[in-house]
């Protein structure tokens, strides 16, 4: 899982650091580490490492001179140093980021791009030439020493790509709507799939990359269930109103009696407002979160997901104490986070009985694109009979969603799914990892 950010301005004068900075705090829930590469019209600078540390330094960034800037965030299991690279050949400098999979290195793509560049090719030539021959699901941004930009979404459109503007001043782009609303400025649309656009001070174009074959395009589910923020727009659908109306279609299909419904903070919040509102039971504040936002479904390591369980996740006795409650969540990957709740509730608040109620289908499956999902082996829902998964994390019940439920509620929206991580295979073709 990654998220891009770039700000291109259309006058010298303006020092576009901040902006980025903003920009990659506004997409931290897509991952801790981060890059940032600026373009002052002669020469580009970056920095990069764990966004904590920027947290707390931002300082760093004054250190980054220039008018255009582009910067991503990557998860632990995908770190920026596979994703990003920079180039430099007689005085033409260009850096690549890449948020998603593709089919050969990032290094490779940029040295042909600044080849092509070398031989006399316009940068925007040089681009096409190259990317028609990437297979992949993935987003990218590019930037040159000359200030210039690239932005392009694959053909299948997995990957969410946005753009906005600042006034006339600043182009805006970004993975999610969110970094653009933060930054002060107006969502202008989604990126389509296959497009590019090319940004300088001087100029902007809209391209699109031949392709070979047939491609389907596809929405990601886990961008809408799992990634995303409440309060993006993604390709023109609010992430906010899915989230409640699968929670919705859960009640619907929950037949338990329950005295009290808690969402897990913060993805599984909507999910739980739609089943609470359903089923007529209070939705209560159940668990407090502690400092920095832990996304545990993505840490690879026991111990920092286990310590990141607890740091997110802190009961409220009067909530639990005595009561039959129904706990709502986005997903259940590995189990480990809801089996560390119930073990807590049941020792120490004495909950009478927990009903575990997951707002999309079973993880069967590792994203066939690349998306970031651990491995088969280690999926709760792939290894274990429904029977056993509620043994395992000491539930009375766990109810999930059908795909066939999720779509239904996806296809009032005129979206087409991608299920690849729910039933397996490459659903969407256009280039499977």
């Amino acid at each position: 899982m990654g998220g891009l950010v770039g700000v291109v301005a259309f006058d010298e004068l303006w020092s576009v650091s901040k902006f980025v900075y903003y920009g990659l705090l506004a997409s931290h829930n897509r991952g801790d580490n981060y890059v940032v590469v600026l373009s002052n019209g002669r020469s580009l600078k970056s920095v990069g490492g764990d966004i904590t540390h920027l947290l707390l330094n931002k300082d760093s960034l004054n250190l980054l001179e220039g008018y255009v800037g582009v910067g991503g965030v990557y998860s632990q299991g995908d770190r920026y140093e596979g994703k990003y690279t920079y180039l430099s050949d007689n005085g033409y400098e260009l850096s690549l980021l890449v948020d998603g999979y593709v089919d050969c290195s990032v290094l490779d793509i940029g040295r042909k791009i600044v080849k092509l560049v070398n031989l006399g090719y316009k940068l925007v030539e040089a681009f096409v030439e190259v990317i028609k021959g990437v297979r992949g699901v993935y987003s990218l941004l590019l930037i040159t020493n000359k200030s210039e930009v690239i932005t392009y979404r694959s053909v299948p459109g997995l990957t969410p790509l946005h753009l906005g503007g600042y006034g006339f001043d600043l182009t805006l782009i970004a993975t999610e709507s969110v970094p653009i609303n933060i930054l002060g400025g107006e969502l202008r649309s989604a990126v389509s799939p296959g497009k590019y656009v090319y940004l300088s001070p001087d100029l902007v174009t809209v391209g699109e990359v031949p392709t070979d074959g047939v491609v389907n395009h596809a929405i990601c589910a886990f961008e809408y269930i799992y990634m995303a923020r409440h309060d993006s727009i993604l390709d023109g659908i609010d992430v906010y109103s899915i989230r409640k109306s699968l929670g919705e279609e859960l009640g619907r299909r929950f037949k338990y009696d329950v005295d009290v419904v808690v969402g897990v903070p913060e993805t599984a919040i909507p999910y739980a407002l739609g089943f609470a509102k359903v089923l007529g039971r209070d939705l209560e504040y159940g668990f407090i979160t502690t400092g920095v936002k832990v996304r545990t479904a993505i840490k690879g390591d026991p111990l920092e997901r286990l310590i990141g369980v607890q740091l997110k996740l802190n009961p409220v006795k009067y909530v639990f104490s005595g009561r039959r409650v129904a706990i709502v969540d986005d997903s259940l990957v590995r189990g480990l986070t809801v089996k560390s709740i119930i073990q807590i509730l049941r020792n120490k608040f004495g909950v009478k009985e927990v009903h575990v109620v997951i707002g999309s289908p079973k993880l069967i499956n590792n994203c066939p694109y690349g998306k970031e999902i651990p491995p088969k082996d280690e999926l709760l829902a792939a290894n274990l009979s429904d029977e056993l998964a509620v043994k395992y994390v000491e539930a009375d019940s766990i109810t999930w969603l059908s795909v066939d439920e999720v779509s239904k509620v996806f296809s009032n929206y005129g979206m087409n799914l991608c299920t690849g991580c729910f039933l397996g295979g490459c659903l969407v073709r256009g280039g499977c990892s």
